[in-house]
Formats: structure tokens, sequence, C-alpha cells
């Protein structure tokens, strides 16, 4: 499950491992993707490797972020979620699950600048 208060920036952090639980290099492709439901073939948020998504070579970490225009006009409520890598021949979901949207108190415009 991912949790975000809408309009909030998040960063989300992880390590691909092979079966052997070895840290593995930069995939070619990897996709980070949100749906109303699992039924709908159009995505309201998607990321990709280097658009998005960035691998640091120092750690192997993959970091995702998610930024303010990416939920700001999302409604509230449960969506869902994968992440999948793509090689040559290879396709694998490697993590799928709740994309929650929580309530905001301060919307965009509401800041107060001194």
């Amino acid at each position: 499950m991912i949790d975000i208060v809408r309009g909030d920036t998040k960063i989300l952090k992880f390590q691909r491992k092979n079966d052997e639980g070895v840290i593995t290099d930069k995939a070619k492709e990897l996709y980070f993707t949100v749906k109303e439901t699992t039924n709908k073939s159009d995505y309201i948020l998607q990321k990709k490797l280097d658009d998005g998504i960035e691998f640091d070579t120092s750690d192997y970490y993959y970091r995702i972020t998610l930024s303010p225009e990416d939920t700001n006009n999302l409604y509230y409520g449960t969506y869902k979620y994968d992440i999948e890598v793509k090689e040559d021949d290879y396709t694998k979901t490697i993590e799928l699950g709740d994309f929650i949207i929580k309530e905001e108190v301060t919307f965009v415009g509401n800041e107060v600048s001194e």
C-alpha cells in the first residue's frame, strides 16, 4: 500500500533483487502506473525510468518522485498501482497494491506568503 496526502511530494525508494537476493543493475524499462481500477485500460498517473523514476548507481536504489501536480486533481480514495519491469523478452510485475489519496487541508493556492 502507498498512501499520500493529495498535493504533497512523496519519494518512493526501492531496490530490485534477483531470486538469490542479489541487487540487480538498472532495468531496461521500468514503469510505475496508477489506475482507478485494474479493469480500466487508461492510467491516471504513470512514471517511467528516466522520466519520473531515477536510478542511483551509487546505491542501486530506484526513486519514484510523486510531485504535487501528480495528485492535485485526483479524488480522495483508493486506486490501484503496480511497478513493472521489462527486459528483452521478460516482463514482470514486481509490486502491486492500493494507492490511497488522503484528504488535504491546505489546498493549492491556499498557502499564505508574507
